[in-house]
This record gives structure tokens, C-alpha cells and sequence, in this order.
């Protein structure tokens, strides 16, 4: 049942949110504030009736699960449908926030949030552990409240501050909530709010071919309980990918496309010097991104099995699970290379370049929904992961066709970062040679010899990829050493007095810190020389 109530959440949220934010993400200097904030509410107020279709499809439409499975089903529909309006309160200060890019801030409190509700999930499901609806209809509601006042005491805080208020776009508590000055509707900015109008209409068509698999289970009876079950666990899994990493960076991009370029104006008539950038990043990321994914794929082939029986037993790696596994690799390409392409064109496309798009969504919507139900009669649940690729391909070709009639008059060729060299694809195609014949005669009776034989493949792919993951390395890197000089010192006052590690070099004071204790920060710091600074030695010889 939380995959029905977490299916409400999803599509309540993106419903309510995602078009006033990404049109309050696409402001820029020279729009007003309290008209950004009265934009930014206006999701509030959109979130009541989204919310009571949501309910009243999820209650009266939706068949209802027999006592014995539960007998709280309508109070965790209506607990989903109060955690979607208390996260949309919350837009306001987490938009603005993200205007000023406090990006670590989201992380940590997003972060917290999820810790929070899985906390008190695990505590109540051990105490009442025949209310799991009830209880996840409650800890979902305590990380929403949780989330809503975090986000305004980071502002109430950061106002109190004279000089950080300075920078702020605010001034006033009072500023972030809506102004209504005798108006039936909070006065907005007639340009954001024609784009938020264009992105709302977009959203019900990207809810349908974002969620659109799990309606499909969830009203017509297209695969079994079991089915859905395992599908379930690999989408889950095969998924953390998107989650972790590639709806971040999509999120980022956006953010930054929509403050470089200037949306419906041709590329000619647009600042060089800021095209010239948008291009370099555009290419280095889809260049970095199909990297990444190829490496997904040869890996993800080979240890899917691996994967699964260690998540879930020899029951679920002896199942249908592994195709869905593999599978869910490939799809992996798919979403990195949709995720950017479309930010990308989100963030240029004007109000009829969108309403085009809408109705090319539309299209794509029919397309999918026939192809699902066809292609789970043939291959079982792995028909949704097909039709999930099938409507990616067809908005993946509608994207690059529109980057490429963009730059078909200027010097920049984006698209061209899609090549990979061929020495590159040997070292994918004998690393999969290898990895695979690793898993056909390893993994049934030596599995730690066939883990053994991936890490030294991976390691040797990063080794060779390395100047193309430097940025994502460099991160991995520096996050590393924090949280090793945090495990291993014994104070943050000895962390900066340390002689050893310059990064932290203090003249002043003496501390006596034992040998063993640096074991870990001297190890990632000579793996970051063998990757980069001795290549960088030599070269300065």
C-alpha cells in the first residue's frame, strides 16, 4: 500500500510545485521580489484542488485493499494529502534559498527530513506493527512539518543576521508570504506568470509519463501482485542513480541555463561570452554524463545477479529480476541524456516553443500508454521499462533536434560531445568481456572472487576515465577527507592545528596527535597524487 499512497505524494507535489518553481527559478535580477513570492504561493493555492482530485480518485476510484491487508487506507490517503500542502508552504523560502544557491543547505535539510521519517517509521512499525499504513501516513507528516520549519527558521535566522540580511532578496519576515493588497489573486509577474502557466499545463502530461507505469498497475491488471512486487524492488534499486545523482545535476542545469540564456531569443542575437560557457557546459556534462552511464551498463550487466542476491536473497536473483535489473542499466542512459537535453530546452524554449512541446507531450503520452500495454502482454513487467524507454528515446530526439536548429548558425556544435573515442569503447567492451565471464564461471561458487575481479575492472576504468571524473572525484575527494578528519581527530581544534596536512596548517599551538590516526587521510591523499598531481608535477618539469 505506501506504493499507492507514495504514488499520491509523488504526482500532488509535482502537480502543485514544479511550474511555479521552475518559473520562479527562471527569474532574474530584474524582476520584483514580492511578486516572485506571490507567484511562488500561488502553488499553495493550486496544491487544495490538486489534492482533493488526488483524494477523491485514491477513495472512491481506486479499488480499496480488503481489511486484512489494512484497515487505515482512507486516513494515510488523507495523511498524503496534508504532507503535499504542508511541502508546498514551504516553497517560498526553499526557491528563494535556491536563488541565492545555498545547494548544501537543501541537501542537509532534505536530508534530515528523509532520516526523520525513516527513524520514526522503523520505531512506530516496531511498536504498532499492524498499523504500517497509519504509521506511514504519520512519519511521512513529521518530515513534511519537519521540512516546512526548517526552511523558515533558515531564513528567520538568517534575517536576524544584519549582515547576511544585506544579501538577502528579502529584507522582512512578512515578505515571505504572499501580498494580496485588496486583489482576489497575489499580483504576479506577467512574464513568470505565463511560463508558470505554460510548465502547470506541461506537468499533467509529465506526471503521466513520469508515473505513468504505476497508474497503469495500479487501474488495469496489466502484471501479477508478485510481478509488481519485484518490479518494485529492481525499479527501486536501479533507480538510486536517478535519484541520488542525475535529478541533482538536471535540477542544477536548469537552474543555470535559465540565468544564462536569454529564453526565445536566438542564439546570434544573445552575449557570446555567455553562450561560449553555456555551450562548454552543456557538452562536458552530457559528455561526462554518457560516460558515466556506459560504465553503469558494463558493470550493471555482469553483477545485476550479484546485486539482487545480496539485497534480496537467492529467491529474488533466481527471478525475473535480473532481466528488470539489466534492463533498468540501460534505461539509465535514457534518463541522463533526457534529463539534461530537456533542461536545457526547458530553460530556452518561449511560452509557444512550450505550448508546441506540450502538445508533442501529449502525443508522447498516447505513444507510451499503447506501447506499455502491448509490450507487457509480450515480455511481462519488463514491458514497462521498454515503454519507458521508447517515450525517453522520442523526447531525447525532440530535445537534440531542438539544440541542434538552435546552433545551426553559429560556430558551436554541443551535440558533438556524444562521441566517444574508440579507445574508450574498447576499454568498455573488454571490461565487459571480462566482468561477464567473471559472472559465468565465478559467481555461482566463488561470489567474492567474482566481486574481487569488479572492483579491480572499476578500479581500472576510473584510473583510465579519471580526467573525465575529475570534477566528480575531486568532490568524492574532498568529502572524504572531512569525514576522515572529523572520525579521526579528536577535536575540531586539533583538526586545524594539525602539522601533517596542509590544507589545515596552523603556525600556532602544539598538538600531539598519535601516527595511526592519519592512516586514512594519508591514503586518499596519495590516491589524489597517483590520479592528478604527480601528471601535474611532470608537466611542470
Amino acid at each position: 500500500m505506501n506504493v499507492r499512497l507514495h504514488l499520491l505524494y509523488a504526482s500532488g507535489l509535482l502537480l502543485s510545485r514544479e511550474a511555479f518553481r521552475r518559473a520562479a527559478c527562471s527569474a532574474k535580477g530584474g524582476h520584483e521580489v514580492h511578486k516572485l513570492v506571490n507567484l511562488i504561493w500561488i502553488g499553495s493555492l493550486v496544491a487544495l484542488p490538486v489534492t482533493g482530485l488526488g483524494w477523491y480518485i485514491w477513495v472512491k476510484g481506486m479499488e480499496p485493499p480488503p481489511e486484512s491487508v489494512t484497515i487505515d487506507y482512507h486516513c494515510g490517503v488523507t495523511l498524503m494529502v496534508f504532507c503535499i500542502i504542508v511541502e508546498v508552504m514551504a516553497e517560498a523560502p526553499l526557491i528563494l534559498a535556491e536563488l541565492q544557491f545555498w545547494i548544501k543547505t537543501k541537501v542537509v535539510i532534505e536530508g534530515m527530513m528523509q532520516l526523520l521519517r525513516s527513524i520514526l517509521l522503523a520505531s512506530l512499525i516496531y511498536a504498532f506493527p499492524s498499523r504500517a499504513v497509519l504509521v506511514f501516513g504519520v512519519a511521512q507528516l513529521t518530515g513534511s512539518c519537519f521540512f516546512l520549519v526548517a526552511y523558515f527558521l533558515l531564513f528567520g535566522t538568517a534575517l536576524a543576521n544584519k549582515e547576511t540580511a544585506k544579501a538577502l532578496p528579502v529584507q522582512r519576515f512578512r515578505q515571505l508570504f504572499p501580498q494580496w493588497r485588496g486583489r482576489l489573486l497575489p499580483e504576479v509577474d506577467p512574464e513568470l506568470g505565463s511560463l508558470a502557466w505554460g510548465f502547470f499545463k506541461q506537468g499533467w502530461l509529465k506526471e503521466a509519463l513520469t508515473e505513468g507505469e504505476w497508474y497503469l498497475m495500479n487501474f488495469f491488471p496489466l502484471i501479477s501482485l508478485a510481478q509488481q512486487g519485484v518490479y518494485q524492488v529492481v525499479n527501486n534499486l536501479g533507480s538510486l542513480t536517478s535519484r541520488l545523482l542525475f535529478r541533482s545535476i538536471e535540477a542544477a542545469s536548469y537552474k543555470y541555463f535559465a540565468q544564462m540564456i536569454q529564453r526565445g531569443k536566438p542564439i546570434m542575437e544573445q552575449d557570446k561570452r555567455a553562450i561560449s560557457e553555456v555551450v562548454r557546459f552543456l557538452s562536458d556534462v552530457l559528455h561526462n554524463l554518457l560516460l558515466l552511464c556506459l560504465v553503469i551498463v558494463v558493470f550493471g550487466w555482469s553483477y545485476s545477479r550479484t546485486l539482487l542476491f545480496v539485497y534480496g536473497g537467492e529467491k529474488l536473483s533466481e527471478s525475473s529480476g535480473v532481466k528488470l535489473m539489466r534492463a533498468q542499466c540501460f534505461y539509465v542512459i535514457f534518463l541522463a541524456l533526457n534529463g539534461i537535453t530537456e533542461a536545457y530546452t526547458f530553460a530556452a524554449m518561449d511560452d509557444t516553443q512550450l505550448t508546441r512541446y506540450n502538445v508533442f507531450l501529449v502525443s508522447c503520452s498516447v505513444v507510451y500508454m499503447v506501447a506499455t500495454v502491448i509490450l507487457t502482454q509480450l515480455f511481462g513487467a519488463l514491458g514497462f521499462i521498454l515503454g519507458n524507454c521508447t517515450n525517453m528515446f522520442l523526447r531525447i530526439v525532440f530535445n537534440m533536434r531542438y539544440i541542434v536548429k538552435q546552433y545551426q548558425y553559429s560556430q558551436h556544435r554541443p551535440l558533438t560531445a556524444l562521441w566517444i573515442s574508440p579507445g574508450k569503447l574498447l576499454v568498455f567492451a573488454v571490461t565487459f568481456v571480462i566482468t561477464h565471464s567473471s559472472e559465468v564461471v565465478l559467481s555461482d561458487k566463488y561470489l567474492s572472487l567474482h566481486i574481487l575481479v569488479g572492483f579491480i575492472c572499476g578500479c581500472i576504468v576510473v584510473y583510465i576515465l579519471r580526467w573525465e571524473f575529475q570534477g566528480l572525484l575531486e568532490s568524492v575527494f574532498g568529502f572524504a577527507d572531512k569525514i576522515a578528519a572529523k572520525l579521526l581527530f579528536r577535536s575540531k581544534n586539533s583538526l586545524k592545528k594539525s602539522k601533517y596536512y596542509e590544507r589545515f596548517l596552523e603556525k600556532d599551538g602544539e598538538i600531539r596527535i598519535e601516527e595511526e590516526r592519519l592512516y586514512l587521510i594519508r591514503l586518499l591523499d596519495n590516491v589524489h597524487w597517483f590520479l592528478y598531481r604527480r601528471h601535474l608535477k611532470k608537466k611542470n618539469l
